[in-house]
């Protein structure tokens, strides 16, 4: 078959290596003028305006980790040759947990330290080396033809330079503004309302580079946190590089100064985690990179279980988004690339039934972590608007001080919460009886424990520390 994926991102390039190595023809559409960079360093300084987010912190996770090991190691091989760091998580169990016997499951337990723009790179390298594969850039869609079947089937894309070129399927893995509904629309098939909730936030982030000879400050832990006003993490990147992201409400303008550098390194500064790695004298390699407006948004093309339109699929953040600060896209993306593939040869010359397997594929496999993003979110926000019910205070108290000190002591707790991290089991594994039992059991002992340093000051000690005076 002849294929056309719009967009030479993570999920563009993922779907076109997969279908080309079942032998199809595949032509990438890429709006950006993207010339191959020579390195992965220089791949730091695309022009991807197409993707401001390749500016902001990534995590390549387990799911990701094991589609390349198990069906693209030549991708995973030419990842580590670049510099990507392999990640045994086996290697991080806290020395505290009541049984540290590796189990034979544990093999699945890794992921890679990248930055988007390395992982990118390599992908698009790898990808173009196989011949039924062509990338068109600087090229951008306008529209879509259909048939005059009962079906509305997609028969081929019109361009912005005024050409139209036949396909026989049409896969929009243009991202989270892609107008790929509209297009349709635009065609006269109808196409079912999308599910759309805002996060509630605006993140920062901004990377560094350690010293020759520097390693990065890996442990046990996650370096991660939530202040209740202000999120936090640190993540480990490629050769020697790693990002610190914050985020912060978009309604309270209190901390909207993080965009500038000094600002920044002084929350930093005040939060213990975060200035380990500061302590290392890493050299800043970007400024402040800021993002605002992001959505949890769920589309589908079904109306009461029914495929609406043949020969085209949306993929990736194009078809489900979710709050970026939880670092899922790229993994849940390619996790998408794969289903899709797997659905297409599944049902052979049969696309509608292509499109039924794909669609329930999202539905049980992407779908519980869009409802996982929307629900903390939702959380998140009450939080900052003070509606502190009883069901939200009692479920952040067993998060704080059930699950996460659980993760330090017990090995089955400990196994679930890094397979769910790792989109190796969806958020319910930690509803199982024998590990929730555990978490429940650690948070009703909270009171005989002695309590933890705190991970971060208050908002007001926040607020103090940055010497703010125009508060909101």
């Amino acid at each position: 078959m002849k294929f056309a994926v719009i967009g030479a991102g993570v999920t563009g390039l993922a779907t076109a290596l997969e279908l080309s190595k079942s032998g199809h023809n595949v032509t990438i559409i890429e709006r950006d003028q993207t010339p191959m960079p020579k390195t992965c360093d220089e791949a730091f300084e695309w022009d991807r305006r197409g993707a401001p987010q390749v500016r902001h912190s990534h995590a390549l996770l387990g799911r990701l980790h094991n589609i390349l090991r198990d069906n693209h190691p030549e991708v995973l091989k030419s990842l580590l040759d670049s510099g990507v760091t392999e990640i045994n998580l086996i290697d991080h169990m806290p020395k505290t947990l009541d049984d540290r016997q590796i189990l034979d499951e544990d093999i699945n337990l890794r992921m890679l330290a990248a930055r988007r723009t390395t992982f990118e790179w390599v992908l698009r390298n790898t990808v173009m080396k196989n011949t039924n594969v062509q990338l068109r850039t600087g090229l951008g869609v306008t529209g879509v033809k259909k048939n005059d079947s009962v079906l509305p089937k997609v028969i081929g894309l019109h361009f912005s330079d005024g050409k139209y070129e036949d396909f026989d399927c049409v896969i929009a893995a243009n991202g989270r503004r892609s107008q790929a509904p509209q297009w349709l629309r635009d065609a006269g098939i109808r196409t079912p309302d999308e599910v759309v909730e805002d996060t509630g936030i605006i993140y920062y982030s901004r990377f560094y580079r350690l010293p020759d000879g520097v390693d990065l400050p890996v442990g046990d832990r996650l370096v991660a946190g939530d202040l209740g006003y202000l999120k936090y993490g640190v993540f480990w990147g490629d050769n020697g590089t790693f990002s610190i992201t914050f985020a912060t409400s978009d309604t309270d303008k209190t901390f909207w100064g993080i965009r500038d550098v000094d600002v920044f390194e002084s929350v930093v500064d005040a939060i213990p985690a975060a200035k380990e790695w500061i302590s290392l004298a890493p050299e800043p390699i970007t400024e402040v990179h800021s993002m605002a407006g992001l959505l949890n948004r769920k589309r589908s093309l079904k109306i009461e279980g029914k495929v609406v339109v043949d020969g085209f699929h949306m993929i990736g953040d194009a078809l489900v988004c979710t709050n970026p600060l939880y670092g899922r896209g790229c993994s849940t993306g390619f996790w998408q690339a794969h289903l899709l593939a797997d659905a297409i040869r599944d049902h052979g010359s049969d696309s509608v039934a292509q499109s039924e397997s794909f669609l329930h594929a999202v539905e049980g496999n992407i779908i519980p972590w869009y409802q996982a993003s929307v629900d903390s979110d939702r959380g998140s926000r009450a939080i900052a608007d003070g509606v502190d019910d009883e069901m939200t205070v009692m479920k952040r108290s067993i998060l704080k001080e059930g699950l996460m000190p659980a993760t330090q002591t017990s090995s089955k707790v400990w196994r679930g919460f890094m397979k769910m991290m790792n989109l190796l089991a969806d958020p319910s594994i930690l509803s199982e009886p024998e590990i929730s039992a555990e978490i429940m059991k650690v948070w009703a002992d909270r009171d005989q424990r002695n309590q933890e340093a705190p991970i971060g000051p208050s908002r007001e000690g926040m607020i103090d520390h940055l010497k703010l005076t125009n508060v909101s």
